[in-house]
């Protein structure tokens, strides 16, 4: 099974560089249908509710640590925060043109190593981990949603014709 979008913080398999066969690129790549500009690299980990969410509120503080290199990656497009209080996880999200995000996986992702290193020391934290994989916008604009609206209204129509001939007697 793809491991592009798992979401199983134990899951042994998780993807750690654009080398692996099992995701990233090297997955789009042998899947033509999944067409790619972007990559990410996601550093997320659990956090504990205790001491009123203590080591969330440290999580987000080595964050804004390393927030301005970050954000100054030659290339950057986006990088993302989620918090899920339900689940207790917290991912950074870095997204890059391709060429770009080569170039950030030659320099070992700095500063991820210093940023992971840092909540792992964290009382409360567990399940540091990072993944690559792919990440596009997918939304279609008006004038594509109203094609699509239009092919499957088409198709509809094709299936609702056939079903109401008549066989020849």
């Amino acid at each position: 099974s793809s491991h592009l979008g798992s979401s199983h913080f134990g899951s042994s398999h998780f993807c750690t560089s654009l080398s692996s066969p099992r995701c990233g690129p090297r997955f789009a790549e042998a899947m033509p249908f999944v067409k790619f500009e972007h990559i990410a690299r996601e550093w997320r980990l659990k956090w504990s509710a205790d001491a009123d969410n203590a080591s969330l509120m440290l999580a987000q503080a080595q964050l804004e640590e390393v927030l301005a290199d970050v954000s100054s990656i030659e290339g950057v497009a986006s990088v993302q925060r989620v918090v899920c209080g339900g689940c207790q996880d917290f991912k950074v999200v870095t997204k890059l043109p391709e060429k770009a995000f080569k170039d950030w996986e030659a320099k070992a992702f700095e500063p991820e190593a210093a940023f992971l290193e840092a909540v792992k020391k964290i009382p409360g934290i567990s399940a540091v981990e990072t993944q690559t994989y792919t990440l596009e916008e997918v939304k279609l604009n008006k004038k594509d949603i109203k094609k699509a609206q239009d092919k499957k209204e088409k198709e509809q129509g094709e299936g609702e014709t056939q079903k109401d001939e008549k066989p020849p007697v």
